[in-house]
Protein backbone atom coordinates (compact mmCIF):
# COMPACT_ATOMS: atom_id res chain seq x y z
CA UNK A 1 0.00 0.00 0.00
CA UNK A 2 3.08 1.87 0.63
CA UNK A 3 4.30 1.43 -2.83
CA UNK A 4 1.27 2.88 -4.70
CA UNK A 5 0.69 5.96 -2.56
CA UNK A 6 4.53 7.02 -3.36
CA UNK A 7 4.49 5.84 -7.24
CA UNK A 8 1.28 8.35 -7.40
CA UNK A 9 3.10 11.38 -5.35
CA UNK A 10 5.96 10.44 -8.00
CA UNK A 11 3.51 11.01 -11.31
CA UNK A 12 2.19 14.25 -9.46
CA UNK A 13 5.63 15.03 -9.00
CA UNK A 14 6.73 14.69 -12.49
CA UNK A 15 3.36 16.08 -14.32
CA UNK A 16 3.71 19.26 -11.87
CA UNK A 17 7.25 19.85 -13.50
CA UNK A 18 6.12 18.82 -16.80
CA UNK A 19 3.52 21.45 -16.66
CA UNK A 20 5.49 24.06 -15.18
CA UNK A 21 7.91 23.75 -17.90
CA UNK A 22 5.45 24.01 -20.45
CA UNK A 23 4.40 26.72 -19.19
CA UNK A 24 7.80 28.58 -18.85
CA UNK A 25 8.51 27.65 -22.44
CA UNK A 26 5.34 29.32 -23.43
CA UNK A 27 5.51 32.32 -21.24
CA UNK A 28 9.54 32.67 -22.91
CA UNK A 29 8.03 32.74 -26.38
CA UNK A 30 7.04 35.90 -28.54
CA UNK A 31 3.32 34.72 -28.01
CA UNK A 32 3.81 34.16 -24.26
CA UNK A 33 5.67 37.58 -24.17
CA UNK A 34 2.33 39.19 -25.97
CA UNK A 35 0.34 37.85 -23.61
CA UNK A 36 2.22 38.75 -20.36
CA UNK A 37 1.60 42.18 -22.13
CA UNK A 38 -1.89 41.98 -22.40
CA UNK A 39 -2.18 40.44 -18.64
CA UNK A 40 -0.06 43.25 -17.22
CA UNK A 41 -2.25 46.53 -19.52
CA UNK A 42 -5.34 44.15 -17.81
CA UNK A 43 -3.46 44.16 -14.19
CA UNK A 44 -3.30 47.52 -14.33
CA UNK A 45 -6.66 48.55 -15.79
CA UNK A 46 -7.95 46.63 -12.92
CA UNK A 47 -5.31 48.32 -10.50
CA UNK A 48 -6.68 51.71 -11.86
CA UNK A 49 -10.21 50.90 -11.57
CA UNK A 50 -9.68 49.80 -8.29
CA UNK A 51 -7.75 52.70 -7.06
CA UNK A 52 -10.76 54.91 -8.98
CA UNK A 53 -13.47 52.69 -7.10
CA UNK A 54 -11.41 53.40 -3.54
CA UNK A 55 -11.05 57.02 -4.32
CA UNK A 56 -14.78 57.47 -4.66
CA UNK A 57 -15.85 55.19 -1.72
CA UNK A 58 -13.17 57.27 0.35
CA UNK A 59 -14.89 60.53 -1.01
CA UNK A 60 -18.13 59.01 -0.06
CA UNK A 61 -17.12 58.12 3.42
CA UNK A 62 -15.81 61.69 3.97
CA UNK A 63 -19.36 63.08 2.50
CA UNK A 64 -21.02 60.92 5.06
CA UNK A 65 -19.12 61.94 7.91
CA UNK A 66 -19.22 65.36 7.14
CA UNK A 67 -22.74 65.35 6.93
CA UNK A 68 -22.92 63.15 9.83
CA UNK A 69 -21.08 66.06 11.72
CA UNK A 70 -23.15 68.51 10.16
CA UNK A 71 -26.82 66.82 11.56
CA UNK A 72 -25.05 66.33 14.85
CA UNK A 73 -24.27 69.86 15.28
CA UNK A 74 -27.59 70.47 13.98
CA UNK A 75 -29.34 68.14 16.36
CA UNK A 76 -26.95 69.31 19.13
CA UNK A 77 -27.70 73.39 18.79
CA UNK A 78 -31.49 72.20 18.59
CA UNK A 79 -31.13 70.28 22.07
CA UNK A 80 -29.20 73.42 23.09
CA UNK A 81 -32.27 76.29 22.22
CA UNK A 82 -34.88 73.19 23.65
CA UNK A 83 -32.95 73.49 26.71
CA UNK A 84 -32.57 77.46 27.14
CA UNK A 85 -36.25 77.21 26.31
CA UNK A 86 -36.91 75.14 29.10
CA UNK A 87 -34.72 76.85 31.30
CA UNK A 88 -36.29 79.76 30.97
CA UNK A 89 -39.84 78.57 31.15
CA UNK A 90 -38.65 77.08 34.55
CA UNK A 91 -37.42 80.66 35.44
CA UNK A 92 -40.81 82.01 34.60
CA UNK A 93 -42.57 79.60 36.37
CA UNK A 94 -40.09 79.89 39.04
CA UNK A 95 -41.00 83.90 39.46
CA UNK A 96 -44.66 83.41 39.34
CA UNK A 97 -44.80 80.71 41.82
CA UNK A 98 -42.82 83.82 43.82
CA UNK A 99 -44.84 86.19 43.35
CA UNK A 100 -48.48 84.41 44.02
CA UNK A 101 -46.63 82.88 47.31
CA UNK A 102 -45.60 87.21 48.24
CA UNK A 103 -49.30 87.78 47.01
CA UNK A 104 -50.73 84.91 49.13
CA UNK A 105 -48.35 85.76 52.14
CA UNK A 106 -49.28 90.00 51.78
CA UNK A 107 -53.64 88.87 51.61
CA UNK A 108 -52.63 86.57 54.97
CA UNK A 109 -50.84 89.33 56.57
CA UNK A 110 -53.99 91.89 55.60
CA UNK A 111 -56.33 89.62 57.23
CA UNK A 112 -54.22 89.08 60.27
CA UNK A 113 -53.92 92.62 60.55
CA UNK A 114 -57.48 93.33 60.12
CA UNK A 115 -58.59 90.61 62.47
CA UNK A 116 -56.39 91.97 64.83
CA UNK A 117 -57.53 95.22 64.87
CA UNK A 118 -60.98 94.48 64.89
CA UNK A 119 -60.01 92.12 67.43
CA UNK A 120 -58.56 95.30 69.16
CA UNK A 121 -61.13 97.55 68.69
CA UNK A 122 -63.74 94.98 70.09
CA UNK A 123 -61.55 94.58 73.33
CA UNK A 124 -61.03 98.14 73.78
CA UNK A 125 -64.83 98.93 73.55
CA UNK A 126 -65.52 95.32 75.80
CA UNK A 127 -63.07 97.40 78.02
CA UNK A 128 -64.92 100.27 77.91
CA UNK A 129 -68.44 98.86 78.77
CA UNK A 130 -66.83 96.83 81.43
CA UNK A 131 -65.66 100.16 82.43
CA UNK A 132 -68.27 102.37 82.45
CA UNK A 133 -70.64 99.49 83.85
CA UNK A 134 -68.03 98.96 86.93
CA UNK A 135 -68.48 103.07 87.31
CA UNK A 136 -72.42 103.00 87.34
CA UNK A 137 -71.84 100.53 89.81
CA UNK A 138 -69.49 102.14 91.95
CA UNK A 139 -71.62 105.48 91.89
CA UNK A 140 -74.40 103.22 92.60
CA UNK A 141 -73.26 101.92 95.58
CA UNK A 142 -71.92 105.45 96.57
CA UNK A 143 -75.21 106.61 96.21
CA UNK A 144 -76.84 103.94 98.66
CA UNK A 145 -74.54 104.18 101.22
CA UNK A 146 -74.92 107.85 100.84
CA UNK A 147 -78.79 107.02 101.60
CA UNK A 148 -77.86 104.92 104.36
CA UNK A 149 -75.28 106.90 105.63
CA UNK A 150 -78.43 109.74 105.86
CA UNK A 151 -81.03 106.84 107.45
CA UNK A 152 -78.16 106.28 109.84
CA UNK A 153 -77.55 110.28 110.91
CA UNK A 154 -81.66 110.22 110.65
CA UNK A 155 -81.99 107.49 112.95
CA UNK A 156 -79.36 108.86 115.62
CA UNK A 157 -80.44 111.76 116.40
CA UNK A 158 -83.72 110.98 116.39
Amino acid sequence: MNDNNSSGKGWALGFGLLAGIAVGYYLNSNEGRSMQRKARAQFDEYGNQINDYSQQVSTKANQLVDTAKTKSQEYLEQAKAKTNDLTNQAKVKLEEGKQWASTQADSVKKTVEEKAHAAGESAKATASDAESSFNRGVNKAERKMDENREKIDRTTKS
